[in-house]
């Protein structure tokens, strides 16, 4: 590494230095101290110049896209609002676009420019984030004539399948008070499946748009890795940051994803995007009078491992199997069978080592890595120092924060490059699963273990009760985020809650692609939807 310049004043002090070389343990030797400390004043000259520059960050266009009555709302309708505001285009051509009259909510851990973002956690002040910039994907709705509506709350620090961790209010789900909506996009599901938004962007790391979809009987996509732009989302790690689609329906699904798909010039996690990206809607749209023909030939795998799973409710592993076999009555030559993949069952533990020292580092302690992109400083800034308080603060409401926080600094002090060999038997997932789409069109696996389970959140209950409810909750969809294939779920069933028989609830069928491949997911969960009734399945 080359040292452009040296300072014009030395600025670094001895207790200085020795205080920076103590957090490696070790010291600098007396007779070196000198030339370190000029060094690294040079290295403070440089830092303060680019301190004093303005930011640049991609322009806001308030004139086409003026926000208006941006507020919390009082009366917070499952505790799934954290802000409401109304954006449409002011032009013409914008408001004739696909999603015109169409309203949309926006995950909150997604950039809107001038509407303050919460992340469902109060460790940073509530209000002291609010973006200079519109995410891509936000961007794109509304030049696509759709209007905003507000920003879905989400679990704290988007670290949850389960709606029980927002540290302001506890997300219920839409049919049942008190019974989990899923996460971490959990407002979205909520207002979405109550019908009072039409379409909704979430975001996924584990299963978080996934999870919420099947426990409240919607469509939701998480994109193959790059499809979508990650521009203007609070990252958790880079390795496996999602946004995607959740509608009601799958049509509905292949719209969204249409206007959202596409390289935007900022994201590097964009690579191999297919050119030009599909007419997914117009490609759908040719099987509209007989929507099971969309599966014509197709060649489906039911993955064995993936119903060998701890905590999989019986009942979904039959519920799903019997529909993944109804495929083969709904298509012409439509063949499906159970395939192994031995591979699937320790997908979990390489997706845990694998982001555990990024969620720790990148996603709660804000130190991005070096990637190109637009980058938000003044919430890398916010978390950059952690205090005994702010600690104290997560735990009571999502201790799974902590638990990330600790894990990510056992990882790496424990065992140093065992990060790297995750990484290395990622790509080692990808590649079998990969394979295997030289045989099968799709591949099948459940979606969440359960139906959507109870509890009422008491910030008395210790660490264990609180979790416990998402304890293996992402078995089936953790392995496609650090794979990089498209995984969408479906609904396919009501199962009487656990807790309650009397309420029934969804369950959701995962159904996986080869990268890029969104469409073979779309026309299965289509030629499905449009030919089966799930409420009665």
């Amino acid at each position: 590494m080359s040292v452009v310049r040296l300072p014009e004043v030395i600025s670094i002090s001895e207790e200085q230095l020795q205080e920076t070389a103590g957090q490696f343990g070790v010291s600098i030797p007396k007779h070196d101290v000198e030339a370190y400390r000029i060094l690294l004043s040079g290295l403070d000259e440089a830092a303060v110049a680019i301190a004093a520059e303005e930011d640049y960050l991609p322009p806001l266009d308030l004139q086409r896209f003026p926000r208006e009555n941006v507020h919390r709302p009082v009366a917070n309708e499952f505790n799934a609002w954290a802000y409401k505001v109304k954006i449409t285009s002011t032009k013409k051509e914008d408001l004739n676009g696909v999603l015109s009259g169409k309203t949309i909510l926006i995950k909150d851990n997604i950039n809107i420019g001038k509407v303050p973002s919460l992340f469902g956690t109060d460790v940073i002040n509530p209000g002291s984030i609010i973006p200079e910039y519109d995410a891509t994907v936000v961007t794109r709705v509304l030049k696509a004539g759709a209007t905003i509506v507000g920003k879905g709350a989400c679990e704290n620090f988007s670290m949850s399948p389960s709606s029980f961790t927002n540290a302001y209010a506890q997300v219920h789900h839409p049919l049942e008070p008190g019974f989990n909506a899923g996460g971490s996009s959990s407002g979205c599901a909520a207002l979405l499946a109550a019908g009072k938004v039409d379409l909704a962007i979430g975001g996924d790391q584990g299963g978080s748009i996934r999870v919420p979809a099947s426990y409240c009987g919607l469509v939701g996509l998480k994109p193959t890795f790059g499809l979508i732009p990650y521009t203007g989302i609070a990252s958790l790690a880079s390795i496996v940051d999602h946004t995607g689609p959740m509608t009601r329906t799958v049509l509905d699904n292949a719209l969204l994803l249409g206007v959202l798909a596409g390289s935007d010039g900022y994201d590097d996690r964009q690579i191999g995007l297919p050119q030009p990206i599909p007419d997914y809607v117009s490609e759908l749209s040719k099987y509209s009078s007989h929507p099971a023909t969309a599966i014509k030939g197709f060649k489906i795998g039911i993955i064995k491992e993936s119903f060998d799973m701890a905590g999989l409710d019986d009942r979904v592993s039959e519920k799903v199997k019997a529909a993944a076999h109804a495929f083969a009555k709904l298509g012409d030559n439509v063949t499906v069978e159970e395939v192994s993949v031995p591979i699937h069952k320790l997908a979990p533990a390489i997706w845990t080592i694998a982001t555990r020292q990024g969620f720790s580092e990148q996603g709660v302690t804000g130190q991005n890595p070096l990637r190109f992109g637009v980058h938000d400083a003044a919430l890398n800034v916010a978390l950059s120092s952690w205090t005994q308080e702010m600690f104290d603060k997560v735990a009571i409401k999502n201790p799974a924060v902590t638990n990330a926080l600790l894990g990510g600094r056992y990882i790496k002090n424990k065992y140093p490059g065992l990060t790297d060999k995750a990484l290395n038997l990622a790509r080692k997932l990808k590649d079998t699963y990969d394979s295997l789409f030289d045989t099968y069109d799709v591949l099948i696996t459940p979606c969440a273990p359960t139906p959507a389970n109870y509890y009422i959140f008491d910030e008395q209950d210790d660490i264990m009760t609180k979790i416990s409810k998402a304890v293996g909750t992402t078995q089936n969809t953790t392995p496609f985020n650090i794979s990089g294939n498209p995984a969408l779920s479906v609904p396919i069933a009501l199962l009487p809650a656990v807790e309650k028989p009397e309420i029934k609830l969804p369950i959701g069928m995962q159904i996986v692609g080869k990268s890029f491949d969104e469409l073979s997911i779309l026309k299965a969960a289509y030629a499905w939807e449009q030919s089966l009734s799930w409420k009665e399945f």
